[in-house]
């Protein structure tokens, strides 16, 4: 078979693999996509997170959803914590432009998205699976696979993109995965066709639009999600650790998935008159995260590149704000090479940071909720919840979808918790809600209150300067509209809460400051320069005497540099 050419191959047709080949598609690039299977294909993860539609707006495919009839989801209800009472949190406590996403049949969302990859003249191509990637010089340059009529070919493309979810294909190739042993579970899963109960029929206090809400339910064996579908179809699962379904055969554990679900009183008015679906499948839900999210000529996106828990709801979320970031590295690679170490390092520091937050939040719901006389998980000995309070800010918005890597501009499309509302959390786990983190969206590009000192330029250039203990100064990426383009950035330690501020500068600042090292003045940063640079636009030092001292004034004001007597 023919070498097929394209500039992007992606391995993997699910929402992360066909979004992300939509957005290149729709930037100009030639795409081609392999995906193993024909779709439509069942797969596990139907509750999605407000951010999913932001992504999806972006692609052209929402509406398309909004279309499709899935059950529309206004929240999440619990019985998890310190007691038996249910709990419930609603998108709509924190004012935005969305108030619900949808519960939806994989099946159906999965292959609506692959087909507008298809509508949006994406080469797509079911029934291939990808065996191996090809190296050249230490480089992924494309891609062998064979289809389902016994046809081996290769795709050869600029940029190979693994987003065949926990298959892995690349991350397993260059043994990239590492595996969490603190969220090693399982998830047993099936499907009941429910009669006319809802959640408002059977819970007190909920409200009409709470009928789409997911409901997890805590038992002693782990615990259980039911979630609603269009049709009175319902998705059952229960994640529970490995150990206890250990030398089982499939049918054993079917029956015990099943008398789990029939052994749980929340379930049992909620369920009544309904009957099981005939279905049943396992899944390893092994949390991991790969050592590295990009290669030389590659890069990792979605379940390829991280999984961290299915009782965060976080999976097609954190995807789909992956290819976000992906989709800007990639054409920022394509359109510039010698610009991919800085484009892609920006893609995997902001995605690794989003996957750790989930990680977090995810340890503590298992680890740092529950009181030690009413435990249910046996694979983790119980702690007390106070000695699990150093989470850091971003839980606030981890719940509901949302951490510090977020785009700004999506934030609406997410829900996060108002204080309010974190209050109940808090109290339902087992908390003290005066312990909460403080509620706040900041992006780091907007100016903090200066924390230095005023100087005027002639002063700075007076001064030596040199950076506070544990300022990171390096080249970086600028994200915009429709890219990305390279900046200095400046990440000073020690602000008002211990975070770190980020100051954003022009790239041909870090030759500036990459002489500010507390043995010269900004004179003789200046002079310095002029030499180094001879032949170059601007190199007399009396021409870059007011571009140093102006530039080391503001880092002074932002206190990221103390300027030292001569």
């Amino acid at each position: 078979m023919r070498a097929v050419e394209s500039d992007v191959a992606v391995v993997g047709g699910g929402p992360a693999g066909s979004s992300l080949a939509t957005l290149l598609r729709q930037s100009g690039y030639t795409v081609t996509l392999l995906e193993r299977e024909r779709f439509p294909r069942p797969h596990v993860g139907e509750s999605m997170l407000p951010g999913v539609l932001f992504a999806l707006g972006k692609t052209g495919a929402l509406e398309r959803v909004e279309k499709a009839g899935f059950t529309k989801k206004y929240g999440a209800t619990y019985i998890w914590g310190r007691g038996r009472d249910p709990w419930t949190i609603r998108f709509s406590e924190v004012p935005q432009d969305r108030t619900f996403t949808f519960q939806c049949d994989r099946e159906v969302f999965d292959k609506l998205l692959l087909d507008h990859a298809r509508d949006e003249r994406v080469d797509v191509r079911e029934g291939h699976q990808v065996t191996r990637a090809h190296l050249t010089d230490g480089r992924v340059t494309g891609l062998s696979f064979t289809n389902d009529e016994g046809e081996s070919g290769e795709v050869r493309a600029r940029m190979c993109v693994d987003a065949s979810g926990q298959w892995s294909v690349l991350g397993r190739q260059f043994r990239l995965r590492e595996h969490n042993e603190h969220l090693r579970h399982v998830a047993l899963f099936g499907h009941y066709h429910g009669g006319p109960t809802t959640l408002p029929d059977v819970l007190d206090e909920m409200e009409p639009t709470d009928a789409g809400n997911v409901y997890v339910v805590a038992v002693d064996d782990g615990w259980l999600w039911h979630i609603p579908l269009a049709g009175g179809l319902r998705s059952i699962g229960l994640v529970t650790d490995p150990e206890r379904i250990r030398g089982m055969t499939r049918t054993e554990r079917r029956k015990y998935w099943q008398r789990q679900i029939e052994s749980c009183e929340e379930y049992e008015e909620l369920l009544e008159g309904g009957r099981w679906a005939g279905d049943f499948d396992i899944v390893s839900d092994w949390s991991f995260i790969c050592k590295q999210f990009h290669g030389p000529g590659y890069l990792l996106v979605g379940d390829a590149a991280c999984f961290v828990d299915p009782i965060l709801a976080s999976g097609i979320a954190l995807a789909l704000q992956g290819v976000l970031r992906a989709t800007k590295a990639i054409r920022t690679t394509l359109e510039a090479p010698d610009l991919t170490g800085l484009s892609m390092d920006w893609y995997q520091e902001g995605y690794l940071q989003q996957a750790n937050d989930f990680v977090d939040m995810a340890n503590h719901w298992y680890h740092g909720q529950r009181l030690q006389e009413s435990w249910f998980w046996t694979a983790h000995r119980l702690v007390d919840p106070s000695q699990n309070l150093s989470l850091r800010q971003a839980f606030v918005f981890i719940s509901s979808g949302l951490t510090r890597e977020t785009p700004e501009e999506s934030i609406r499309y997410m829900g996060g918790f108002t204080p309010g509302q974190l209050a109940v959390t808090y109290e339902a786990l087992g908390l003290e809600a005066d312990s909460a983190p403080e509620h706040h969206v900041a992006s780091a590009t907007v100016p903090a209150a200066r924390r230095g000192s005023a100087v005027t330029a002639e002063q700075a250039l007076a001064g030596r300067p040199a950076f506070v203990a544990g300022t990171d100064v390096r080249a970086w990426m600028q994200e915009t509209e429709t890219g990305l383009q390279p900046v200095t950035r400046v990440a000073i330690p020690g602000g008002a809460n211990g975070d770190t501020r980020e100051i954003l500068m022009s790239l041909p600042t870090l030759s500036v400051l990459n002489l500010m090292d507390g043995t010269r003045t900004g004179d003789q940063v200046a002079r310095t320069m002029a030499e180094r640079f001879s032949g170059s636009v601007r190199t007399d030092a009396a021409a870059l005497r007011p571009i140093v001292g102006s530039v080391i004034a503001e880092l002074a004001a932002e206190g990221a540099v103390d300027l030292k007597t001569p």
